[in-house]
């Protein structure tokens, strides 16, 4: 079996002096760069750049190619357009960059070196960072489960140029945080696009020790049997149909002994998804192996944050269970007593998430004395009907946890729009048997119905946010750096999040 696409190495060349062929310049394209700058470049490459540039070979579209041949140290050069200063963010940068990427590997190029001037003077003081990491992101490919594709290249090394060899030094920290995120964000897609039959709650959870073995996390799984014990029956009867059975993942970064404060990640991992007895149409099921997003996602930010060596304490808890369908599967119209006591009516199998979560969230509270704590779930397909894939949906009870997570989401675009919890929708959750039902039985304010089920699992004292990640986890979007596929969604916008909050 193959690794998963191409990988990117990205090391110091100092000032513009080594050829590696190839001379990958990134430029914003109005207004064109000062005729200084460009005259350092192109004192390395015969003026290539200047005849792009006035062969109006650039376009203004985010990611444009403009490519000409020459003689030389650089053969090659690649201008790529990084589209007007005024508009520049973090998320242009990435596209952009993971075009340039695409390019050197369809071009099967072993090695290029990247001007770093036309970062610096983008006017975007984190553009070197958002460019490693888009490329980084670009390069990864799902084909662990094909055989070797020998028209690809397994690496490609990056040499880091400027006018001034100190740029390149003073760049080398974000260059190393830009890789060690990506690290963690393909972590978490490889698991996601890993199918039913090699990721299970088992499995998954060999995962999860795995990377606490790798990254010195402290792991815990409770197994059906402890399970029972603590009466963690919304777990259960998601996972019972299914074998392996479920399980809980705990896994614990202790990184801050003087600080008392701690941020508990939920994430839902329902392995593969198919509707239980209110089974989902045939059509579109084979994605339902995203459905482990939000507890993979959980994965990723654990091994992010002992990569990055941050100064905070974290816990993951990740509910993991296949949703299937057998004589032992539960069936609408069953009352389910949850771990906190609370009686459930099943409207629909098909609302597994949320069973899932009620109980991890207990679990959160009671065990873990969770204070802040935040789910991600691929919960609801109205998401998408919300938002589209412009942001995901976070529902919550503290304003200033939501103004912290909104901050995260604006500066790392990955974007959070806040739903209303108004006492007006606990109508839909009313049941005439139970204390409330897992669904309202229509469409009516449906992800706001998953975030008012959770919401009665959440003590009035914890500080909590529902992150409904379902429209945003996979896409089928060839213009961003992840292109088709899992996009790790969630995990640099929790990053930034929590060293918000351990400053």
């Amino acid at each position: 079996m193959s690794g998963n696409g191409t990988t990117f190495d990205f090391v110091s060349g100092g000032k513009m002096a080594y050829g590696a062929g190839v001379l990958i310049v990134p430029l914003v394209s109005k207004p064109q760069p000062p005729m200084e700058v460009v005259q350092r470049v192109d004192a390395v490459c015969n003026d290539a750049v200047s005849e792009l540039l006035s062969a109006h070979a650039v376009a203004d579209e985010v990611g444009h190619l403009g490519h000409t041949t020459r003689s030389g140290s650089y053969r090659r050069v690649l201008v790529v357009s990084l589209g007007e200063a005024s508009g520049l963010d973090g998320l242009r940068v990435r596209n952009a960059a993971a075009a340039a990427a695409r390019w050197l590997i369809a071009e099967k190029i072993p090695q290029a070196s990247l001007w770093l001037d036309g970062l610096l003077i983008s006017g975007l003081e984190s553009a070197t960072l958002e460019w490693i990491h888009g490329m980084a992101l670009a390069g990864f490919t799902f084909t662990q489960r094909k055989s070797s594709d020998p028209r690809s290249p397994a690496n490609i090394r990056i040499h880091l140029c400027s006018s001034e060899s100190s740029h390149v030094a003073r760049a080398m920290p974000a260059v190393r945080e830009a890789v060690a995120l990506a690290d963690a964000v393909n972590y978490a897609r490889r698991i996601a696009h890993e199918p039913p039959n090699i990721i299970n709650p088992d499995t998954l959870a060999d995962e999860a020790r795995a990377l606490a073995k790798t990254n010195k996390l402290k792991c815990m799984i409770l197994a059906e049997p402890q399970l029972r014990r603590l009466k963690m029956n919304g777990i259960l009867s998601v996972g019972c149909s299914a074998t392996p059975g479920p399980c809980l993942i705990q896994l614990d970064y202790n990184a801050a002994p003087k600080s008392s404060a701690r941020t508990i990640l939920v994430g839902k991992a329902v392995t593969f998804d198919t509707g239980g007895y209110s089974i989902k149409p045939a059509d579109g099921m084979e994605a339902m192996k995203f459905d482990k997003c939000g507890g993979v996602t959980v994965l990723g930010i654990m091994k992010a944050v002992s990569d990055l060596k941050m100064k905070c304490n974290v816990t993951g808890v990740i509910a993991a269970a296949e949703n299937a369908i057998s004589d032992r599967a539960y069936r609408p119209a069953d009352i389910i007593t949850m771990a906190s006591g609370k009686t459930v009516e099943i409207i629909s199998t098909d609302a597994e998430g949320r069973m899932l979560l009620g109980d991890a969230l207990w679990y959160a509270q009671e065990k873990l004395a969770g204070r802040t704590v935040i789910d991600l779930a691929t919960l609801t397909g109205g998401a998408k009907i919300c938002l589209g894939t412009a942001a995901a949906c976070m529902m919550s009870n503290d304003d200033n946890l939501c103004a912290d997570l909104e901050e995260s989401g604006r500066v790392t675009q990955e974007r959070l729009w806040r739903l209303p919890l108004w006492d007006d929708f606990r109508e839909l959750i009313k049941s005439p048997d139970a204390d409330i039902k897992n669904s309202a039985g229509k469409r009516d304010a449906h992800t706001i119905v998953g975030g008012m089920f959770l919401k009665e699992f959440v003590k009035p004292e914890t500080a909590w946010a529902h992150l409904d990640i379902a429209s945003v986890a996979n896409r089928d979007d060839t213009r961003m750096p992840t292109g088709k596929g899992a996009t790790g969604f969630g995990i640099r916008l929790l990053i930034d999040f929590l060293r918000r909050r351990s400053r």
